[in-house]
């Protein structure tokens, strides 16, 4: 089993069969009320293609056609109804364009009405994330200029006039082309009074009147699953909104080998991402913008982090060579554009910077964690870890910065896993099992499924009530007679095997047992087993143990609403002291705002990436032994 993980997370050369996306068109599906066209690959869900435009469906079942609740109302060119369909909607149903959007399949141009108890209630996105102090100096600048017109005896050009109003003043600047085309007129209408916008010296702006107060910047973290942008004001560095959305690229490949699998097998595959991206950012800025009351036009700096390719894909850069051994990219320097050269909706002339990103599967993302947490300060050992579908980890030892990355699978998203779902309401995120099963759901709704924290909760409790073993065996009821009915009676056989139900039927909200099936555990075993084999891979490239390690920072939205203990329990992240475990909440967000707010931070991030030593476990011996080690539970002792 370890053998075949490894071969299935760890290799990219069979990336395009893996997940059958051969060439092939693209088809039109358009989302009703609204009209939004999304354009996806022949075969694609209509959940999916839903989700790509911004408007997702609700699935509470997680999308295996069991609950019925993503009824849409369907025409054109899709796949027929399969008996989950059949059964839940009937034939009179089915007659009338009802399907089921995580069931149906676009095989040419469809139309979807998604009706109003159809729609997703978002879903629980981390966006929280802590600043440390840093000086303000982002780089951009207003002055407040007010000129005497040109006369007979004053003829000197119109950008010269202002320039060298401003070098009285003792700033210095160059033209920018799109400026100089409209200088002129700019201040005649302004009647010559106007704010001059510069960044590193370059005018990339004039203002009519006094707009000295409206400086804003935006900061990005392109996640694979999620996008967050945060709003600042860079006159004092206060947060001015948040949002964050799905990430629409999922329709094209749920992880980071599906996507560059279709950015390279399929026609004009890169641009759709590229353009899949941009939607998200520029959602964020319309939804911030409208939140804090501000222009976009007043936006003049953004910053943004993700993994290496995400931040390829966003920029056009191809990334073949991402798919194929040695799976190097096409660049890791950090990177400054235009707005207007990628088509980012806030000033025209506003600079994005992309920071600078490691090695093929280790991005900018976890420059940014390392960024916020002052990472190269002090003499501690520290591990810092960002789980995910892709995990990225790093470890700091006398001065040094050893980082890998580590795929997971989605497990710790609710993916593959039979009730699972991402932490959305109804969600079951933490559990408790004493004489009977205890949990809480996300903004306390009738339990739907269970979300990545809940999993990890659920079964470090099993392990410790012996309903599993160390092995990931699930026990059957004759195993456990030591336990009270309550829980002996959860233990359900199937036809698949035997099941333990968190949830019955008449308390969760699908109408439907919520169950825990072995399949599941492998699944939890794989993911954690990954990421745990790469954090001691770390640790013995450095000469450590984990008794040795003085914290452990927990990033992202998994390592924010974890329990820490089950963490430890599952054998997720070393068992060491809990008070030396620290969760961080989006640190990466937070590396993007200080690489926002001031240009120093910037040069910070350059020589966290250039200075760390990347371990590639698709080659290491360590890793792979590791593995095999760390795919079982631990016992209660460890």
């Amino acid at each position: 089993m370890s053998g075949q993980f490894i071969t299935k997370t760890r290799t990219r050369l069979a990336a395009a069969e893996r997940y059958g996306m051969s060439k092939g068109k693209l088809v039109s599906v358009i989302l009703e009320p609204d009209g939004f066209e999304v354009r996806v690959p022949v075969g694609t869900l209509l959940s999916k293609a839903a989700a790509a435009a911004g408007r997702s469906v609700e699935m509470p079942c997680g999308g295996i056609g069991l609950c019925g609740k993503c009824r849409v109302l369907v025409s054109g060119d899709v796949t027929p109804p399969d008996t989950a369909e059949e059964r839940l909607l009937g034939s009179e149903s089915l007659a009338d364009g009802v399907r089921l959007a995580c069931r149906t399949k676009a095989i040419g141009n469809t139309r979807v009405v998604i009706p109003d108890e159809s729609r997703s209630i978002v879903q629980k996105i981390l966006s929280d994330s802590k600043l440390r102090d840093c000086c303000l100096n982002p780089g951009i600048r207003k002055i407040y200029c007010e000129l005497s017109p040109p006369s007979l005896d004053d003829e000197r050009a119109e950008f010269e006039r202002l320039a060298e109003h401003l070098s009285e003043h003792g700033v210095g600047v160059r033209p920018n082309i799109n400026v100089a085309r409209t200088i002129s007129s700019d201040l005649r209408s302004a009647s010559y009074k106007v704010t001059a916008v510069i960044c590193d010296d370059e005018l990339i702006a004039v203002e009519s009147g006094d707009t000295t107060q409206t400086i804003y910047g935006i900061a990005f973290d392109l996640g694979s699953t999620t996008v967050v942008g945060y709003l600042i004001d860079l006159t004092n560095s206060k947060e001015l909104g948040v949002s964050a959305v799905m990430n629409p690229q999922m329709v094209y490949g749920d992880d980071l080998v599906g996507r560059i699998s279709f950015a390279t097998t399929h026609d004009d595959g890169r641009k759709t991402l590229q353009a899949a991206a941009l939607d998200a950012l520029n959602r964020i800025v319309q939804n911030v913008s409208k939140t804090a009351k501000v222009s976009a036009e007043h936006i003049y700096k953004a910053s943004l982090v993700g993994n290496t390719c995400m931040t390829h894909l966003l920029l056009g850069i191809d990334v073949n060579s991402l798919g194929q051994s040695p799976y190097v990219p096409s660049m890791c320097a950090d990177m400054t554009v235009p707005a207007r050269e990628i088509g980012l909706k806030v000033n025209a002339e506003a600079k994005l910077t992309v920071l600078p990103n490691v090695a093929g599967f280790v991005g900018s993302d976890l420059v940014g964690v390392l960024l916020s947490n002052l990472w190269e300060d002090g003499g501690q050992v520290r591990l810092a870890v960002d789980i995910g579908t892709n995990g990225e980890m790093a470890l700091m030892c006398a001065g040094k910065t050893y980082v890998c990355s580590a795929a997971a699978g989605p497990a710790f998203e609710g993916a593959g896993i039979s009730c699972g779902m991402r932490g959305g309401p109804g969600a079951i995120d933490s559990v408790v099992i004493d004489d009977d099963v205890h949990f809480t759901t996300i903004m306390e709704r009738k339990p739907i499924g269970l979300c990545g924290s809940g999993l990890v909760d659920a079964v470090a409790q099993m392990l410790d009530a012996g309903i599993v073993d160390e092995g990931g065996r699930l026990l059957s009821a004759d195993d456990v007679g030591h336990l009270p009915s309550s829980l002996r009676d959860r233990l359900v056989t199937t036809p698949h095997g035997t099941s333990f139900v968190l949830a019955w039927k008449h308390e969760s909200g699908t109408g439907k047992n919520l169950s825990l099936t072995h399949t599941d555990i492998r699944h939890l075993q794989l993911a954690k087993g990954s990421m745990h084999a790469a954090i001691q891979t770390l640790l013995k490239t450095a000469g450590l143990e984990d008794a040795q390690l003085d914290q452990i920072l927990l990033a992202g939205a998994f390592g924010n609403y974890i329990s820490v203990e089950s963490a430890m329990r599952i054998g997720l992240i070393p068992a060491i002291d809990r008070r030396k475990v620290v969760s961080i909440g989006n640190a990466a967000g937070s590396g993007a705002k200080l690489a926002l707010l001031c240009v120093n931070e910037l040069q910070r991030a350059r020589t966290i990436a250039t200075s760390a030593t990347h371990l590639e476990l698709a080659v290491s011996p360590d890793y792979q032994m590791e593995l095999m080690e760390r795919m079982m539970f631990p016992g209660q002792s460890e």
